[in-house]
């Protein structure tokens, strides 16, 4: 074989090899889902807020699911215009009340008396047997006792 013979064959073998490279990747991508990883879709829940002590706020509420966290939010109707309420999720159920489990947003309500608020809560959602619900409480803290008693209620279940 003459020098030049050589070099030609030698100049032939890398097309040759990038173009196996190039299928070899494609099929290996498309065998691994194209290279991106599948996102689970989040889960929703919906859940009521019911009107407590003689107050006319109600609404309702939705939890959305996500990997660590989940996002919370009330949408509530009947309340006094421009008031705010502290929030909180609760252990218990709402005819069985518990402790705070966790500090949501203020609730403020528009100058119609609606409201609505979204939280998100960097943990995941685990509800217990023994139950959580969201409490909207009458006034913006506890700095008076007549600020406590819930406006408000919904039981969040299980997922």
């Amino acid at each position: 074989m003459s020098v030049l013979e050589t070099n030609r064959l030698s100049r032939g073998r890398p097309r040759v090899n990038n173009v196996v490279i190039a299928v070899l990747s494609g099929v290996l991508m498309a065998a691994c889902g194209g290279g991106t990883a599948a996102t689970p879709s989040p889960t929703s829940l919906a859940f009521a807020m019911k009107a407590q002590n003689g107050s006319a706020v109600s609404g309702t509420g939705d939890i959305v699911k996500g990997t660590g966290s989940f996002t919370l939010t009330i949408k509530l109707t009947g309340m006094t215009p421009g008031s705010i309420h502290v929030s909180h999720v609760h252990a218990g159920r709402c005819s069985q009340p518990g402790g705070i489990v966790y500090n949501l947003q203020s609730v403020v309500a528009s100058s119609s008396g609606t409201a609505t608020t979204t939280t998100t809560v960097p943990a995941g959602y685990l509800v217990p047997s023994s139950g959580w619900y969201v409490n909207v409480h009458f006034g913006p803290d506890f700095t008076e006792a007549k600020y406590a008693p819930s406006i408000s209620c919904g039981d969040l279940q299980p997922a």
